[in-house]
């Protein structure tokens, strides 16, 4: 049977188990006058008059602040009583809770009323309506027959119109509080010093406490019980505003840890505003020369590809009338080789000037290497030693294969100048698990001088850079970075000052197989026909050669260096031209306002675009047409030709 506490039937069990615990805690006391202690369980205690603790403390205070501030004075004192008694509740549970080795919340709360039996201050009965929950619907109702504090201005023949027995409340909240892990107060609702028929109490999170008061008050009136609904302490007002201050506290302090560097003074918060300013300033500009780079980068490009066009075009030309493996073909493939590897220079500077689309597709990464690495030990030096660690298992992932070079490249570049004395990079590309998926890891590590925290944590912002001015753009890891992300890598960084830095680069490893690079074999020449082929091209160099090649497959021309040319010649010579050959980027009239032109005459006119930029300068509605095509700078006169003779063959007009 319970003796220390009261409980519903169904926690009778639990309560029965916690009441031996406690018992045997406090049989454990030894009382020693001769050297004033009182010790439980190796821990000291002071027996303390009820008291003193309770009327006799309102009416020190009320001394001590003087006549007509009796009410500051009872609030002062509510306050301070609570918040003793709560701290020294949590206090209490948390030092029995290791003692007695308890460690479910349940079981701890469940030795609190007993433990405050055993401890004096008061026999605690629970109602059956608590709910008694870890969280936010924590809800416990209970009375403290024999509360010291109400008992002790009863026995000092007192009343009070504000229920009394603040520290009843605060330590049996700050017992449960400690034990469940959450935010606890009590309110009492009822106290024998102020004339109620018990001392009863509602105990909840802060946020809860009023609500539930009202629901009790409206289930009272209900019940035809006589109850008035107290005033809610300005104590539990005064908690909910102190948590409030504390969560603003706390936030303006990680943010003044954070900003400590640079708000140390007045002086020095004025010297990073200019900081900034001049930064924002350098930002801006850096930016304008990065977009007159970026169009000055995409207009070489353009025109490069227009040298490029006449070149290969002058090589297949030249490759045409020579026997097949001779010498000579041997050296007009080199050239044509040459002038490939010079397209893919070209679609760089396209990409950098964002006038090329990135194009996805399967890459093994370890290939990739293999193919830069002359590029890389030129861009290098000869003071550093390039080291490739290489797997022979497949590595492929799927991204841009020009843009995975270029941070391969920018991750090199940097190495270099990390090494002004030379050292090693070393490039190891491997498979990996990594989060429970197999990836694909691209390692790029040097011997140089390292980065610090600072370096380390801003490495991929946008124009950040440790290098001096003038000396790098800030832009090359924040591209890294910004390509990887885009097809759902990730890059990590590892970095010792002295000891050299270490990048990582994780993509998604795909089992797809790499998509055949190798060109088509070249078409043979179509057979002569009768048909008429307008080519507009503002560039001499690329006309000629465009008519070299279609003059040598048999074709009709009518040349014009612009649209403006190509309409006169369409006015006079429309129900003649089968098909048209035209320069996306032109002066006045461009490819598409040409082509546009020219199909309200003709809808299903064959048009094949050409360009040095990529087919979204022509517009994706247009490029839908079936009679539409496009081949970008440099292409191949034979396939130029092959695909202008399929467009005719679809059934365009003769």
């Amino acid at each position: 049977m319970l003796r220390t506490v009261k409980v519903p039937p169904a926690m009778g069990p639990l309560f029965e188990a916690a009441e031996a615990v406690v018992s045997a805690y406090f049989a454990r006391r030894k009382d020693d006058p001769e050297t004033g202690t009182i010790e439980i369980a190796e821990q000291r205690y002071v027996l303390v008059r009820g008291a003193s603790l309770s009327v006799e403390f309102f009416t020190v205070v009320r001394d001590l602040l003087g006549s007509g501030r009796e009410n500051e004075a009872d609030e002062f004192s509510r306050n301070i009583l609570f918040d003793l008694a709560h701290s020294v509740g949590k206090s209490d549970a948390r030092n029995f809770h290791e003692t007695m080795g308890l460690e479910d919340p349940i079981a701890r709360l469940s030795a609190g009323p007993i433990h405050f039996s055993h401890a004096g201050w008061a026999y605690v009965d629970i109602s059956p309506k608590s709910v008694p929950v870890s969280g936010p619907d924590y809800y416990l109702l209970y009375d403290h027959p024999y509360s010291f504090e109400s008992d002790a201005w009863l026995r000092a023949g007192k009343t009070s119109e504000f229920p009394v027995c603040i520290m009843n409340a605060g330590y049996s909240s700050g017992w449960c509080e400690e034990s469940f892990g959450i935010r606890l107060v009590a309110s009492e609702i009822m106290c024998r010093a102020k004339g109620d028929d018990c001392c009863r109490f509602i105990m909840s999170p802060p946020a809860r406490i009023e609500g539930h008061i009202a629901d009790y008050a409206s289930s009272a009136s209900a019940d035809g019980q006589k109850f008035s609904v107290p005033a809610v302490s300005e104590l539990f007002e005064r908690k909910r505003l102190e948590d409030e201050l504390r969560e603003a506290r706390e936030t303006l302090e990680r943010r003044v840890e954070e900003r400590t560097e640079e708000l140390r003074t007045a002086n020095a918060r004025l010297q990073e505003e200019i900081a900034n300013r001049t930064r924002v300033e350098r930002m801006l500009t850096q930016s304008q020369k990065l977009e007159a780079l970026g169009r000055l980068a995409g207009g070489i490009a353009h025109d490069f590809n227009n040298l490029l066009s006449a070149m290969g075009g002058y090589t297949d030309l030249l490759r045409n009338e020579l026997p097949s493996g001779g010498e000579a073909a041997g050296f007009a493939d080199e050239i044509a080789a040459s002038v490939s590897r010079a397209t893919g220079l070209t679609q760089q500077l396209l990409v950098f000037s964002r006038q090329r689309v990135a194009s996805p597709r399967v890459v093994d990464a370890a290939r990739l290497v293999v193919r830069l690495e002359d590029l890389l030990q030129r861009l290098i030096g000869e003071d550093v030693k390039l080291v490739a660690n290489l797997t022979d298992s497949p590595c492929h992932v799927h991204a841009d294969t020009t843009q995975l070079e270029q941070a391969v490249i920018n991750l090199a570049v940097n190495a270099r100048d990390a090494m002004p004395a030379g050292g090693t990079l070393s490039i190891t590309v491997q498979q990996v698990t990594s989060e429970g998926e197999d990836k694909v890891s691209l390692q790029v590590e040097d011997t140089g001088s390292g980065m610090d925290d600072e370096a380390i944590e801003h490495v991929f912002d946008p124009f950040y850079t440790t290098k001096k001015p003038g000396e790098g753009t800030g832009l090359g890891l924040a591209m890294v970075y910004g390509t990887v992300t885009r097809y759902q890598g990730s890059v990590t960084v590892d970095s010792t000052l002295g000891k050299g830095t270490r990048f990582e680069l994780l993509l998604p490893r795909v089992d797809a197989q790499i998509e055949d690079s190798t060109p088509p074999p070249r078409p043979p020449l179509p057979t002569a026909t009768d048909r008429r082929i307008l080519i507009v091209e503002d560039n001499e160099a690329v006309r000629v050669v465009l008519s070299l090649a279609f003059q040598d497959a048999g074709q009709e021309l009518y040349l014009a260096c612009g649209g403006e040319e190509a309409l006169e010649i369409w006015r006079e010579h429309a129900d003649l031209i089968d098909a048209v050959v035209t320069d996306v980027i032109m002066p006045n009239i461009g490819g598409p306002a040409l082509v546009e032109a020219l199909r309200r005459d003709r809808p299903e006119l064959p048009v094949v675009y050409i360009s040095g930029y990529a087919a979204d300068r022509v517009g994706e509605e247009a490029m839908k047409d079936p009679n539409t095509a496009f081949m970008q700078k440099p292409f191949d006169l034979r396939r130029l030709v092959a695909r202008v003779a399929e467009l005719l063959q679809q059934g365009s007009p003769s």
